[in-house]
């Protein structure tokens, strides 16, 4: 019977394949609702699968065609040669993708890419013996093709429209999207032999304690021989950036006698993306809980670049202050969105902070659907959200590669390499995308629940929209004998907004605050009349930091060229002048010095010049 039927669909090989199309197009869809499916612990891209899934398909299906178009008396596979080299090519990329997942430890993508190999064999195998067959048909005088007599016109035409398209149509798809897939595999593999994670994977457990994953913590200068009394920087990164970006400026600090760690937060770096949907007290108590099990018992002294600056405000407010004894800001601003609206006096938008005033959020973090989803401006937040969702889908196909590649001044060097690999991995965008959390004002409307009455009425007094709250009073009690000392000694506070004297020092960029269009290259009057309001509003939040933070608040202006920076400081600084950085820092908390290195810098809060030519 088997015999009778070996060269239809019915045959095993036809069975075998059958199944195969029906598994990968349950996967497929599978895939694709467990990819937008929330409340679940996340462990990779799950696009990727979905991809490999949607080209077996094809594969396969174009494998039935072939046996079910190979038979002697019909000559309804036309294209055998191509169909051959076809098939050859996809075993290749099935080879490929299976051991670029397979060394970088994905057994899913290896598992399914390695099953298009018997549909791509079968597409060689049959095609050869249709080639065959017709090369005897054209010794013996017979067509290479012609309709089988008791086809009827029906099934002749479709048979010859599906020859005719159907192979063009799915060899293009598949050998477009393989090859992307192949690139992408072999990157990765590439990578991975290449850039060996640095430091630690932390096991985190979140979600009431019923899901696990791990934090990747990269420490420097920090060993057993370590003094358990010497505060350790802790370092949050910029939105979007992995650990690396701080690597120049954690090894400085190490070079100076301290011990610096920098933690991935969830998906970003060699950390795992954790759980979805993303609850920012959650993701603050899970680096508490790293540090913990790392373990780092020493007082610290958290250090937050950007969007990492709010992160450490949240984590002092939510996860444990007593362990705290110093902070610093590096370009911070508690949302940038609502700075710039506020800015450029976008009166319609501005109604809508009533929502983040009014919102309440859930202040212990156990369920992220507490924390409600407020909009400020939902057409732009959309659009943002919308992007970061479709470079996460098609980041497996290597789309994204091109992207953040131009990292000038990058400090150190030989890690500007890994640095880049970071960016090209299939999770960095739904790291983004996760992070950012449909309206990218998560964090915010987190921190916004802790802000107190002081800093409230401070702020209303001021006109100013942004809210936050004071550092705790009793911040780093637990290490009272800790080496560091109050940056300012026994001067008089710089408010009393606060009743903590924590140390905080706050560094920003004094490009940001210059508001000469032309050292800006802006020469539309419109642009520069929106950059000298940004650059005066971006200086007074700033000096509203230093106001309402603490007792013991510096604020210092990153200006003029350093010997490792040739240039006027710029945004960048953070890695493109780490050494100069790392030795502000450590003289402000440990030396009692206003200014360090050969950079100018003030605590006094000069206010920006305008220069502006328009």
């Amino acid at each position: 019977m088997w015999y009778f039927r070996k060269h239809t669909v019915f045959s095993v090989p036809g069975l075998l394949l059958v199944a195969m199309a029906v598994m990968y197009g349950i996967g497929f869809l599978a895939y694709i609702g467990v990819a937008v499916k929330r409340g679940r612990i996340v462990h990779s891209n799950d696009f990727t699968y979905m991809w490999i899934d949607l080209i077996g398909l094809i594969l396969t299906l174009q494998a039935l065609f072939v046996i079910s178009a190979y038979r002697a008396t019909s000559r309804y596979l036309y294209w055998t040669v191509p169909w051959m080299v076809y098939g050859v090519l996809m075993a290749a990329f099935s080879l490929c993708i299976t051991g670029g997942y397979g060394s970088v430890g994905s057994a899913p993508g290896a598992v399914w890419a390695i099953l298009w190999c018997f549909p791509a064999v079968a597409i060689v195998v049959y095609s050869w013996k249709a080639r065959r067959g017709y090369m005897v048909d054209r010794i013996m005088g017979i067509p290479e093709y012609r309709p089988r007599l008791a086809d009827s016109r029906g099934v002749t035409l479709f048979y010859v429209v599906l020859d005719k398209g159907f192979p063009w149509a799915g060899w293009a798809v598949c050998l477009f999207f393989g090859l992307l897939l192949v690139i992408q595999a072999l990157c990765l593999a590439a990578d991975n032999n290449q850039y060996k994670m640095p430091g630690t994977l932390v096991p985190i457990q979140t979600n009431g304690g019923e899901s696990w994953y791990d934090l990747h913590v990269w420490c420097h200068g920090y060993d057993s021989k370590y003094d358990q009394s010497k505060p350790v920087f802790l370092m949050l990164t910029e939105f979007g950036m992995p650990s690396t970006s701080m690597e120049g400026l954690a090894q400085g600090v190490a070079d100076n006698g301290y011990a610096a760690c920098i933690v991935d937060r969830p998906g970003y770096g060699w950390s795992e993306p954790g759980f979805w949907d993303q609850n920012p007290l959650d993701v603050v108590k899970s680096i508490n809980q790293a540090l913990t099990k790392y373990p780092i018992n020493n007082p610290v002294i958290l250090v937050g670049w950007g969007e990492g600056g709010v992160w450490a405000q949240l984590y002092m407010q939510a996860a444990d202050y007593t362990r705290v004894v110093g902070v610093v800001l590096l370009d911070t601003v508690p949302n940038h969105e609502i700075l710039q609206t506020f800015a450029l006096n976008r009166t319609t938008t501005l109604q809508n902070l009533r929502q983040f005033r009014s919102a309440e959020v859930s202040s212990d973090g156990s369920d992220s659907s507490k924390i409600p989803e407020v909009h400020f401006d939902q057409s732009l937040e959309s659009s943002i959200s919308r992007g970061y969702s479709n470079w996460r889908a098609v980041s497996p196909l290597a789309l994204h590669r091109t992207r953040n590649g131009a990292w000038p001044g990058f400090k150190p060097q030989d890690s500007l390499g890994m640095h880049k690999s970071l960016f090209r991995n299939n999770l960095y965008y739904q790291a983004k995308y996760f992070e950012y959390g449909g309206s990218g004002s998560k964090l915010y409307q987190s921190l916004l629940d802790y802000s107190t009455a002081s800093t409230e009425a401070i702020l209303t007094y001021h006109h100013w929209p942004l809210r936050w709250p004071a550092l705790q009073e009793l911040s780093g009690s637990a290490f009272s004998s800790s080496s560091l000392s109050r940056r300012d000694g026994d001067s008089v506070p710089t408010s009393s907004a606060s009743n903590s004297k924590l140390p905080v020092v706050i560094v920003a960029s004094g490009k940001q605050f210059n508001s000469d269009c032309k050292a800006q290259g802006i020469s539309s009057t419109e642009d520069c009349t929106k950059w000298q309001a940004f650059a005066w509003f971006y200086y007074r939040q700033q000096v509203e930091y230093q106001q309402t933070l603490s007792q013991n608040a510096a604020f210092l202006m990153c200006t003029g060229s350093v010997a490792e920076d040739n240039k006027d400081c710029d945004v960048d600084f953070v890695w493109s002048r780490p050494t100069w950085l790392a030795s502000a820092l450590v003289g402000q908390f440990f030396d009692q010095v206003s200014s360090s290195a050969d950079s100018s810098s003030s605590s006094s809060s000069p206010e920006p010049t305008s220069n502006a030519s328009s």
